[in-house]
């Protein structure tokens, strides 16, 4: 009975629970090579190019933000040793008022509030602003990141979050608990209706043998008082 409990339990709880899903799809974004270009900054490398094994650099600018520009010549300038970790999710901020809110959830989220732009985020570091000084410290973090075995996603933990916020709403967590609830009462229902219906087939065999077994003594005495009023 618990066994039965348990899986249903569990098979409820995986179609309820949130499963991971990239963020940043739904939102107005530009790679490496395209933001490059919006820039007007000229592309340094030739045999750069993107794959799913690369970390991903999340980068909130400003189409013509002065330090932006800086940190992407800084990228494009170590792409034949770097390129191979790395790849850029761009997000221009001050010509979109979406990706502007985005900003502020996930800078909110990541406990970092961004003052402005660039805003950038590599794994679970957050660098607000750029500066040379900062140049060593974002190497760093992007052969971190690329090495660790659970890769930490920004984007995938705020959707997540996102997710659980919902269910662990009041009026949907409510739900789930009577949805729980009524999956559970009803296995018991069940499990129970079926060991009541197979007592009542031991029992109707046990019935069963009990008429039998009289049977035969009955038949046995009669052929006892026979043989016996034979020898007589």
């Amino acid at each position: 009975m618990k066994k039965k409990i348990v899986v249903i339990v569990l098979m409820l709880l995986s179609i309820i629970i949130p499963v991971k899903a990239f963020a940043a799809e739904k939102y107005s974004t530009l790679n490496l090579e395209q933001t490059l270009e919006e820039e007007g900054i000229k592309a340094k490398f030739e045999n750069y190019k993107e794959t799913d094994d690369q970390i991903i650099i999340y980068l909130f600018r400003g189409k013509g933000c002065a330090y932006c520009r800086k940190f992407l010549e800084f990228l494009n300038g170590i792409t034949d040793e770097y390129g191979k970790y790395f790849k850029l999710v761009s997000f221009e901020t001050w010509y979109n008022e979406e990706n502007s809110n985005l900003l502020g959830e996930i800078s909110t989220f990541m406990n970092e509030p961004a003052s402005g732009v660039p805003y950038i985020i590599i794994g679970d570091k957050v660098f607000g602003g750029y500066t040379e000084s900062y140049d060593e410290s974002i190497k760093s973090a992007i052969k971190t990141l690329y090495d660790a075995d659970d890769k930490y996603d920004v984007f995938e933990e705020y959707e997540y979050s996102k997710k659980w916020d919902k269910i662990l709403n009041p009026s949907n967590f409510t739900i789930i608990i009577w949805t729980i609830c009524l999956v559970v009462a009803s296995t018991v229902v069940i499990v129970l209706t079926n060991r009541c219906n197979t007592k009542k087939i031991v029992a109707a065999i046990e019935n069963n043998k009990k008429a039998t077994v009289t049977h035969e003594e009955v038949k046995e005495t009669k052929v006892n008082n026979n043989n016996k009023t034979k020898k007589k």
